[in-house]
């Protein structure tokens, strides 16, 4: 019986430790805390979390599932690379799915999440003010959800998880002091539109806020697939130092 209930406590403990660490690293996915093309060590995350291997590894294949990372064969599992075509695809996705939770928001979002709003809005212009960027990332992602919330649909908010997990490491081509802030007017502009109930306004600065940063990103991955092959693969050996936080 005592060898039954060691048993179960470990089991219970690589469970506990696995959803730790899954929902660390879709966050950190999210965030854009990864960059496109890198590698995930296993052992290296397992220090991070203070885990074994086995919890990881469960959460990775979880991962590579969603399509939020990709099994290499020659690699290990990686973030997928930023190529025009995927990015291009993921966008036009993400505005249509994203696009309907903002117009549905508009009428059934409430008085605390229009609050929430205004907040974490705020917050991103301080991080602009004082240069801080830290935390920018995090505080978008938040906003962008608070919203997605309030359309009040399970089903569209898990669609939307899933795409933010393979967008999320395209924001590393974004991370400049030149790029950050861009997108706060529109934020104005989604806020002013879900506080008048007006969902076709809310939609609209959505997609204006999504693709005034794939702009960007997609130039910055054509640039990238316009380099000889030989550069491409140089870049490709070396491993990026961001890691989960």
């Amino acid at each position: 019986m005592l060898d039954r209930k060691n048993t179960d406590a470990g089991a219970a403990a690589q469970k506990t430790a696995h959803v730790r660490v899954h929902a660390g690293l879709k966050e950190a996915l999210m965030n854009g805390d990864f960059l496109p093309g890198q590698r995930l060590v296993v052992r290296q995350i397992a220090e991070q979390y203070q885990t074994s291997a086995m919890p990881v590894r469960e959460a990775l294949r979880q991962l590579v599932s969603d399509e939020a990372m990709f099994d290499h064969p020659n690699r290990g599992v990686i973030v997928p690379e930023a190529t025009v075509a995927r990015i291009s695809d993921l966008v036009r996705v993400r505005c249509s799915v994203e696009g309907t939770a903002a117009e549905w928001a508009a009428t059934t979002i409430m008085p605390d999440e229009l609050d929430e709003l205004a907040k974490l809005n705020s917050l991103m212009r301080d991080c602009v003010k004082r240069n801080v960027m830290a935390d920018y990332l995090g505080l978008n992602r938040r906003f962008h959800f608070t919203m997605y919330r309030a359309a009040r649909s399970p089903v569209a908010q898990q669609i939307i998880e899933k795409l933010w997990l393979q967008a999320g490491p395209f924001l590393n081509i974004v991370r400049s002091d030149a790029t950050y802030g861009l997108g706060l007017d529109h934020h104005d502009e989604m806020l002013a539109a879900l506080r008048r109930a007006d969902g076709a306004a809310a939609r609209k600065a959505l997609i204006a806020d999504l693709r005034e940063a794939a702009d960007i990103i997609l130039r910055a991955a054509a640039a990238a697939e316009a380099q000889p092959a030989r550069m491409r693969r140089a870049s490709a050996r070396r491993e990026p130092k961001t890691q989960a936080r």
